[in-house]
């Protein structure tokens, strides 16, 4: 009886360590991927740098690619859960400021999907395909943000065809390469600078009560005062 209850407890805790030892190496990859790129690093840099033989990191990940595919999906899994909240919270410019700021931090966290953007859309058809439909949801979620912050007089209506569709393309290509603009251009600026350029983008489209709104979010003084 005690051998069989030794046995069961083993086996738990193989189980365990079987389910733990893929996020080890999801979080390996994440890390030197974040430090060095994705073309630099191999599955046998990973595999040292997570102390296991490289059988077992191929057991749970066949080729460096579904290591990749495996941190996109989480980031837009965590993006999603960021996303989702402003679709049901109060809409306000303290909401886009606070969803705005989660954005990025969560794409910093992952920024070496940013920094070789290009190149993986490019290697990953799953990857790409799956970007490209995301950014249609992505689109009609903003949207559906805006009109909400014009019904409650933030925002003015739009003057003129797709106007806030454009709008929602600048933003996300902001929201895209601000990594690239930092690392290649200005390394000292910090996360802060870019939210608010981001913001500041938002601001012709405010009305007399959304810019006293946005003034107060970001500390600035009004032209008057």
């Amino acid at each position: 009886m005690g051998q069989l209850k030794n046995n069961t407890l083993k086996f738990r805790s193989s189980l365990l360590i079987l389910k733990k030892t893929p996020e080890k190496i999801l979080l390996t990859a994440l890390r030197l991927f974040n430090e060095k790129g994705t073309s630099d690093i191999t599955l046998r840099n990973i595999a040292q740098a997570a102390e296991m033989s490289q059988g077992n990191l191929n057991y749970h990940f066949k080729t460096k690619g579904d290591l990749i595919e495996a941190l996109y999906f989480r980031l837009v899994e965590e993006l999603n859960g960021v996303m989702s909240q402003t679709q049901v919270d109060a809409p306000s410019l303290l909401l886009m400021y606070q969803s705005g700021r989660a954005v990025m931090e969560k794409m910093y966290g992952y920024r070496f999907l940013l920094i070789d953007f290009v190149k993986i859309m490019q290697e990953f058809p799953r990857i790409r395909t799956h970007y490209q439909q995301l950014q249609q949801g992505r689109s009609q979620q903003f949207l559906f943000l805006f009109q909400r912050l014009i019904e409650e007089g933030l925002m003015r209506p739009p003057e003129f065809e797709r106007e806030y569709e454009r709008l929602y393309e600048r933003m996300n290509i902001l929201g895209d390469y601000w990594i690239n603009a930092q690392l290649i251009q200005h390394p000292e600026r910090e996360l802060a600078y870019y939210l608010k350029l981001l913001l500041e983008g938002l601001y012709p489209y405010l009305t007399d009560q959304g810019k006293a709104a946005y003034r107060g979010l970001m500390g600035l003084k009004s032209e008057s005062g």
